[in-house]
C-alpha cells in the first residue's frame, strides 16, 4: 500500500460555509499504522497559487506521469500529511513507488527534509 496513491475520502473545513465536510480527493500513502489508519500526503491541483508552497509543494504533470491517472497538474503536498483510516480509501489510480521511483524518493526525501525541520524548531 505504501507508494500507492488512491482516491480517498477526505475530510475538511470550508472557512466560507464554516462547516466541515467530506471530499474525494487523490492521496499519496506514505505509511501505515496497525490500526487500520494509513499516513499519507494530499494531491491538489491548487487554484489559489498563494497556497502553493515551492519547497514542499510536488508537481506532478499528469503528461509526464500518466501512470497515475490524474487528469490535471497537480501537486504531493509534502508539509500537510494527515492520518486517515485505510477504509477511506476506496480506489487506487496508481503506484508511484513503482512506476516512478525517482520522484518517489524525491518526496520521501523532501518530507524527511520537512519533518527534520519541524523538530528541529519545535
Amino acid at each position: 500500500m505504501i507508494g500507492k496513491m488512491f482516491i480517498a475520502l477526505f475530510p475538511y473545513f470550508d472557512i466560507g460555509n464554516k462547516r466541515k465536510g467530506i471530499k474525494e480527493r487523490p492521496v499519496l500513502v506514505i505509511g501505515e499504522t496497525d490500526d487500520n489508519d494509513c499516513i499519507i500526503l494530499p494531491v491538489s491541483t491548487i487554484t489559489k497559487k498563494q497556497y502553493y508552497n515551492p519547497e514542499y509543494d510536488i508537481e506532478i504533470d499528469p503528461e509526464k506521469f500518466p501512470k497515475l491517472n490524474l487528469s490535471k497538474l497537480s501537486y504531493i503536498r509534502v508539509h500537510k500529511q494527515a492520518i486517515i483510516y485505510k477504509r477511506a480509501l476506496h480506489k487506487e489510480i496508481g503506484n508511484l513507488k513503482e512506476e516512478y521511483n525517482i520522484k518517489y524518493v524525491e518526496i520521501i526525501k523532501k518530507l524527511e527534509g520537512f519533518n527534520k525541520n519541524l523538530v528541529y524548531n519545535s
